[in-house]
């Protein structure tokens, strides 16, 4: 009879068990995408002053549009205002060189993204001193590959979605989607 009862404990615990695919982890493991920006055609080094990925929920029609979504929380950008952008260059025994690529992840964590849907991520590059005005779409997220078609990112809970990779053609940028 023992037996039979140490039988049913352990046969209840192994179910027990069985459901918890990710052991102790915690729960509130980071929500987001991962990808790698490649960069092709760079401009002359000193028309480079910022680059920038920003997630919007929708296209944005003019420019009022992008700061009207982020100060509603349906933009976010990454790396945040107030934190330095991607560094595009790498420094090889001395000399500056221009990246090829760049893995990136965007994550909720230290940013305004939300678990929710984006339908335009897109690499913004600032090419001048003014901050307010001077930036104009590097690269998109497309399905399509060598497109400027941006496809929708949708970001789960508790998951970095991978592949969510951007092609930055700097002669071939995408259209600005506000005026």
């Amino acid at each position: 009879m023992n037996l039979t009862r140490f039988g049913f404990v352990f046969l209840a615990l192994l179910l027990a068990c069985s459901g918890c695919d990710q052991g102790l982890a915690p729960l509130n493991a980071p929500s987001g995408f991962s990808g790698v920006i490649h960069f092709k055609n760079w401009p002359s080094a000193d028309s480079v002053w910022e680059l920038r990925i920003i997630a919007f929920s929708t296209y944005p029609t003019d420019s009022a549009s992008i700061l009207i979504a982020l100060a509603n929380g349906n933009a976010a950008i990454y790396p945040p205002i107030g934190a330095s952008g991607f560094r595009w260059f790498v420094t090889d025994g001395g000399v500056q060189k221009l990246r090829d690529s760049l893995q990136y992840t965007f994550a909720t964590t230290g940013t305004s993204l939300q678990v929710s849907s984006y339908g335009y991520v897109v690499l913004a590059w600032r090419y001048g001193s003014n901050f307010l005005t001077d930036w104009r779409p590097g690269g998109v997220y497309s399905l399509l590959p060598g497109a400027n078609t941006p496809s929708p990112v949708r970001v789960l809970l508790h998951r970095i979605q991978p592949d969510v990779d951007i092609l930055v053609d700097f002669h071939n940028l995408p259209p600005r989607p506000w005026r």
